[in-house]
């Protein structure tokens, strides 16, 4: 019995870091016109009396608002919770978790995965080098990083989809140095990423409770980094899809670091949901950062993949796209791999 909330201003919050955020116009409405979505962020027991509150994301903004419509306070997160929630938000997290699954891959490999998953004799070195990213901390590390580099992301370490992220190439126009000099006043640093053509746009789904459990995939599209929407698909289809471009068995061994990874840093301290952004780029723009192997599709173009891209603390609409079609496939006439989910969209064809 679960009363889901959709709060989609939830990222904004977090950047702000206090409660009394008051989000745009445009996100209020956005949340108004998509609260048909809170729907499918629970299972199926969602359609009993709310008792236990799951939203969008835990902030300070939604508990104040909680707190004054009566909810105890005993039932929401505390300051210290909401700290650490706030603090593994950041896109550091995601640096740290792709230098530890890197950390796995060449000869090392399969010596560190132990006994509980073999190696798989596919294992291609295809996972982009942690170098292709850096963690700025001030505007000469940003300005070298672009040089060396030519064309790349700023991202601030905390941000919403498609917010906090700009665009640079050649050199820092003057609206993007203002842009970095208060994220880096504001939040300490700005993740600078080496640009890529990106090909495929994935999720890996967990759930943290006692245990963090892997609850499966996600294949959604974006523009410039915004969220556009799913495919509505099994994790089979999914698999099948990525496997194209990474062996499976590699998707399934880094799934399990991935899982490890989180239940090490979260594990007593959140409870909730993790969305795991990855993509899968083309090698024109990744050679230098990618190994040497990577592996080729029937095109005979190469790629290299990122298991860590985005690490979210909260829903996503990949969760709530991976409950349509798990919960509501027949209700809803679903085809295997024949239907998408957008938020102002519904599910179409």
């Amino acid at each position: 019995m679960k009363r889901a909330i959709f709060n989609p201003e939830h990222d904004m919050c977090m950047a702000d870091g206090s409660g009394s955020f008051i989000p745009p116009a445009a996100v209020v409405e956005f949340a108004r016109r998509c609260s048909w979505v809170e729907r499918f962020m629970v299972g199926p027991e969602g359609e009993e009396p709310p008792v236990e509150i799951v939203p969008w994301g835990w902030d300070r903004c939604l508990r104040e608002r909680l707190l004054k419509e009566g909810v105890p306070a005993e039932q929401l997160p505390d300051d210290a919770q909401l700290d650490f929630i706030r603090e593994h938000s950041r896109r550091e997290l995601a640096v740290e978790l792709l230098e530890r699954v890197r950390s796995y891959t060449g000869e090392d490999y399969a010596s560190k995965l132990g006994n509980s998953v073999q190696p798989s004799s596919e294992i291609s070195g295809s996972i982009v080098s942690p170098a292709y990213r850096i963690v700025a901390h001030t505007m000469e590390e940003i300005e070298t990083f672009l040089q060396e580099k030519g064309r790349v992301v700023l991202k601030a370490p905390l941000s919403g989809s498609g917010k906090g992220i700009r665009f640079a190439s050649g050199k820092l126009m003057e609206t993007d140095r203002g842009w970095c000099r208060r994220t880096l006043q504001r939040q300490g640093a700005v993740i600078v990423e080496q640009r890529m053509e990106l090909v495929k746009e994935f999720a890996m789904l967990f759930e943290c409770g006692e245990m963090v459990t892997f609850r499966g995939y996600s294949l959604f599209y974006a523009t410039n980094g915004a969220y556009k929407g799913n495919l509505l698909a099994s994790n089979e289809y999914i698999e099948k899809v990525l496997g194209e471009f990474v062996p499976v068995a590699e998707l399934r061994q880094v799934q399990e670091r991935i899982r490890e990874f989180l239940q090490e840093k979260l594990q007593g301290r959140y409870r909730g949901f993790v969305g795991v952004d990855q993509f899968v780029a083309v090698n024109d723009y990744a050679a230098e950062v990618a190994g040497a192997d990577e592996p080729e599709n029937m095109s005979g173009r190469k790629f290299c993949w990122n298991p860590a891209m985005e690490i979210n603390l909260r829903m996503t609409m990949g969760l709530v796209a991976r409950n349509i079609y798990d919960y509501h496939a027949a209700e809803y006439g679903l085809g295997e791999g024949t239907h998408c989910f957008e938020p102002e969209k519904g599910i179409f064809k």
